[in-house]
């Protein structure tokens, strides 16, 4: 609607300067107000007229089909066109008997078209300046709109991923227990349907809150607690104050997910996983350690889904800004989410 106001704005201001400058160096000097009045009308409708229709037959057109040739023949035929009833009227306003009598030459009527269409040439280029922005912004918006549709859809099968993945670890954890304590499996399970409540809840998000991420990691740390025993040791380091900064959804689960598979599960005498989570202007760091060492170039790709998909989520939501990195620190392995807030 906007678009469509502006364009009837600058259409009647457009052709008011061309009929303005028309009066201006036509013979009017000696002709009454009306006269000028009316001959200055004229032209902004006859301008304001021909132009919308040159501008329907333009519209007919999928400018992604339009030729190099259309581009330059429009324009051409367009200014011709209105010169020549521009050239018509001049004659019917100065020189009526002398059109009726057919005492016009074609030279003179060609050198009048030709006089006129100086006249229009501003029209032609804010016409086809405004049409270029139009279908320039007309096809970034498609584009735009087919990322975000693209994003919505990775993103959700992304999810869908994500939760499956991480219930076959925490049922990995169950099936242990079961068999040697089926009393603790007990308490494992109601401990797991906690755990899984509030991991759907948060897998519909994609973003959440970190008190909530906060809440899901200590559950699903207090689970592996019951499998591991003393094999598993862990303790959170969080600056103050930011509970409430949105992060990505499972993305700190993730992390303690793969130290917990990857760490602690495959040594022996087990190991430690410290969580350290600051901010340093608007960007958070999560940060977590477990024991162990890092191969950067893996016999196989045992690393599951869980850091791939999330390396993905962090990519569509932030780009460039956000980064996943794994490192050994300080005789541990160390993930690192870089991502703004």
């Amino acid at each position: 609607m906007k678009r469509n106001k502006f364009y009837w704005i600058i259409q009647v201001i457009c052709w008011s300067f061309v009929a303005f400058t028309s009066v201006k160096y036509s013979e009017l000097g000696n002709e009454t107000l009306t006269f000028q009045a009316t001959y200055f009308g004229v032209y902004v409708l006859l301008g304001l007229v021909v132009s919308h229709l040159y501008n329907y037959i333009h519209e007919s057109y999928d400018p992604d089909q339009t030729t190099s040739q259309q581009f330059v023949v429009f324009p051409l035929l367009g200014s011709f066109t209105i010169g020549t009833i521009f050239a018509i009227t001049d004659y019917i306003f100065f020189n009526r008997n002398r059109l009726l009598i057919g005492e016009i030459s074609l030279f003179d009527l060609i050198y009048s078209i030709f006089d006129n269409i100086w006249l229009v040439i501003p029209w032609f280029l804010f016409y086809h300046l405004y049409r270029f922005v139009n279908v320039y912004e007309d096809r970034r918006q498609r584009v735009l709109t087919a990322e975000k549709m693209l994003k919505v859809v990775e993103l959700e099968n992304l999810k869908k991923q994500l939760n499956p993945h991480f219930l076959f670890n925490a049922l990995n954890s169950i099936k242990a227990l079961t068999i040697s304590d089926s009393r603790q499996a007990r308490d494992a399970i109601m401990q797991l349907s906690d755990l899984l409540r509030l991991s759907l809840n948060l897998g519909e998000q994609h973003k959440a809150m970190l008190s909530e991420e906060l809440k899901l990691a200590s559950d699903y740390l207090s689970l592996e607690k019951v499998r591991f025993d003393n094999r598993l040791q862990y303790e959170f380091h969080v600056q103050e104050n930011i509970s409430d900064i949105l992060i990505i959804s499972m993305s700190l689960n993730t992390l303690i997910e793969n130290a917990v598979k990857h760490g602690i599960a495959k040594t022996k005498t087990g190991g430690k996983i410290i969580v350290s989570i600051f901010t340093v202007g608007n960007e958070i760091t999560i940060k977590v350690c477990n024991t162990g060492q890092y191969n950067p170039q893996p016999k196989s790709n045992a690393s599951g889904i869980g850091l791939d998909n999330l390396r993905k989520r962090l990519d569509l939501h932030y780009g460039s800004k956000a980064s996943l990195n794994i490192i050994n620190e300080n005789d541990m392995v160390a993930a690192i989410i870089h991502m703004p807030f």
